[in-house]
């Protein structure tokens, strides 16, 4: 309804009806996020209008305007992205907080309300931006460049019927996924969700139920999902075209790492680490050998039911009954901590500012006022909440509010993990002075990186000596080795994993391989790389890959392969500053002000430069490599070849013709 100005109206009712809105607008504010991105952006244009040459970007066309035009009307547009960008994020992340820290309907609706709104307007975003595509604009600095081509780099859905499908789709994968139900024997199901299944692998070694899991887990997930599947890849594909992208696979793998032939990258990271993986696969497809005999063939593919989960990605439950040397004292960290804390002397609450004085230690900025005021470390009594540990950038206008919620135990894993997160929070801080567009990850594995890193160096017999948590901790080269086992079979046999989910995604979606075909090339890829097989016979009505969260949702899984070569990367770098001396995997970079100084470098760039920029700051070398990860294992790979040469175990491993036959007899 339009308000008039007609002088027959009476002024007083005019006022009134002015007020009421007012009013009205308040209190709606008060309910829910406002979103008024047409207006906004209409408010740009408007700005846009009020000189004469500008007047075509109100048409979102940018035709006839000359060069110096279009740079001025591209400066003002970046400006209002990053303004109005915060305000966003701020809202985004405060609605995801607070479902996280208290899940109940309603703030789980105010989160999808809050994030479909986000999109919307970033989308609105990208339109625009699009419009600069090809135009010349020589008087841009390198920044605002960069700037705008990120703005263009991202997913749009010009019909709106294709943005609903695609929700549709997700919708409908993400509520079949989180609803499924694993049976390890006929009539014996576990409780729905993803995390009864893990956790059943995690605890039980019956080789029969969990083979019989393993199946039903698929059953319920990926069978489900492949037509599902094939029709997003579709709907991605056209969503990138107007960025002038030939598909969603290489958008995807480009925008992030900017290298046109990332995944022949991949393969050739693999091979820089595949003699550790080889050794490391032959010594515990032996030993696993041992333990089920007959049950699959000592030289052949591993049944992909026999790790941590039900696909073969991690296999640490194996580490105590496949220790290299038995006899040796292993250090108890979580004893050490739960000792502490029965005298008197370490809370479950200290344990975050353990965290934050390791990190001013290196000379980095303490954790903020807001920080300790509005983090969540103990798990409530009187509401639900999400206990997996998450940092979050609130996007504050005062650059101040960080937090971290977990539901903090004292154990290793708790006080390895408010490290870990802390990692993200110090990356928030150190780039929160850059525009918004520039506020990320280098790379998407660099975010994750930096918090494995440090954990790298707390969790030593070094640091707890140093941080005065233990005298003297007998650290043996037989402990040494059996610790790096642990390590290993968590670190070195995920990464075939990590790198294949993508890898097999890219191939459907960029055109290498038929619908036809799709659960046979998955197999290919995880016996080809891994060594890995199905532990009963296939067929292309599974679809395997999409038993794995992060493949049917469509959430990148590549950055955790990068992320796990990168924290040894980061790892030796910020030794090598310490000056330490020894074997890398015993180093300690506490109180090293040098490492942490390189630290900061690279993390205060954010993503305003290529991360090879930043990757130099740290490293001194601007590409990706396997070599720190290598050095750190080489203990335990002289080990492993010693004791595979000596027993006569076969290393290596053949693909069948038919890589979809059972890996198990």
């Amino acid at each position: 309804m339009t308000l008039s100005s007609s002088p027959t109206r009476p002024v007083g009712l005019l006022l009134l009806a002015v007020a009421v809105m007012a009013v009205f607008a308040l209190c709606a504010d008060a309910y829910r996020f406002r979103d008024d991105e047409s207006s906004e952006l209409s408010h740009l244009l408007m700005k846009l209008r009020r000189d004469q040459h500008r007047k075509h970007c109100w048409k979102y066309s940018l035709d006839g305007l000359t060069e110096s035009q279009l740079t001025k009307c591209a400066r003002r547009f970046i400006h209002f992205a990053n303004q109005q960008l915060r305000k966003r994020k701020h809202r985004s992340s405060l609605a995801s907080f607070h479902y996280n820290v208290n899940i109940n309907k309603r703030n789980k609706e105010l989160l999808t309300r809050v994030d479909t709104k986000y999109r919307r307007f970033s989308s609105k975003l990208t339109l625009f931006a699009l419009k600069f595509k090809g135009k010349r604009m020589s008087g841009l600095s390198a920044s605002d460049a960069r700037m705008l081509r990120d703005l263009q780099w991202n997913m749009v859905f010009g019909r709106r019927k294709d943005s609903s499908r695609m929700s549709n789709l997700d919708s409908q994968m993400s509520q079949s996924y989180d609803t499924a139900v694993g049976c390890y024997a006929p009539g014996k199901c576990l409780d729905s969700g993803e995390d009864n299944v893990k956790n059943f692998f995690r605890t039980k070694n019956d080789y029969d139920q969990l083979r019989y899991l393993w199946k039903s887990w698929r059953n319920a997930t990926g069978a489900k999902f492949r037509n599902a599947f094939v029709e997003r890849a579709q709907l991605l594909n056209e969503s990138v075209r107007p960025a002038g992208f030939k598909n969603y696979a290489f958008f995807e793998y480009f925008t992030d790492f900017e290298d046109p032939k990332f995944p022949e990258t991949v393969v050739s990271l693999y091979n820089q680490f595949k003699p550790l993986y080889e050794q490391l696969h032959a010594y515990l497809r032996h030993r696993l050998h041992q333990k089920y005999p007959g049950k699959f063939a000592a030289n052949g593919l591993l049944p992909g039911h026999l790790g941590d989960d039900p696909w073969g990605s991690q296999y640490t439950k194996w580490h105590n009954e496949f220790v290299p040397f038995p006899a040796a004292e292993s250090i108890d960290f979580d004893g050490i901590l739960k000792d502490r804390e029965r005298r008197g002397l370490l809370t479950v609450p200290q344990l975050p500012h353990v965290a934050d004085e390791f990190y001013r230690s290196l000379g980095l900025p303490k954790m903020t006022e807001t920080f300790w005021r509005k983090s969540v470390f103990l798990k409530p009594k009187d509401h639900k909440m999400n206990c997996h540990g998450t940092a979050f950038d609130m996007h504050s206008a005062s650059r101040d509010d960080f937090r971290i919620k977990m539901c903090t135990r004292m154990d290793m894993s708790s006080f390895s993990t408010v490290h870990h997160e802390m990692g993200h929070i110090m990356y928030f801080m150190l780039y929160s002075h850059q525009p918004v567009l520039f506020q990320g990850s280098a790379n998407s594995g660099f975010h994750e990186a930096i918090g494995d890193t440090i954990t790298l160096s707390v969790k030593t017999a070094e640091h707890f000596q140093a941080i005065k948590f233990a005298k003297h901790l007998n650290d043996t080269h037989e402990s040494q080795v059996n610790t790096q086992l642990t390590q290993a079979l968590e670190n070195v046999m995920f990464l075939p994993f990590a790198m294949t989910v993508d890898l097999w995604k890219w191939r459907y979606i960029s055109g290498k391989v038929p619908k036809e075909q799709l659960n046979q090339d998955w197999w290919r890829l995880r016996g080809l790389y891994a060594g890995v097989g199905p532990s009963v016979s296939r067929s292309e009505a599974d679809t395997d890959a999409l038993s794995k969260y992060h493949a049917a949702k469509n959430i990148g899984y590549v950055r955790y392969f990068i992320s796990f070569l990168l924290k040894f990367q980061f790892y030796k770098a910020m030794c090598e500053e310490a000056g330490h001396k020894g074997p890398l995997s015993t180093c300690d970079f506490y109180k090293s002000t040098a490492a942490g100084d390189k630290l900061r470098r690279m993390l205060q760039l954010g993503r305003s430069k290529p991360w090879p920029d930043a990757l130099q700051q740290l490293t001194g070398r601007r590409d990706i490599s396997a070599d720190a990860l290598m050095e750190y294992f080489q203990p335990l790979h002289n080990w492993l070849k010693d004791y595979n040469a000596k027993n006569g175990v076969p290393v290596g491993w053949t693909v069948p013709a038919n890589p979809m036959q059972s890996a198990s007899n």
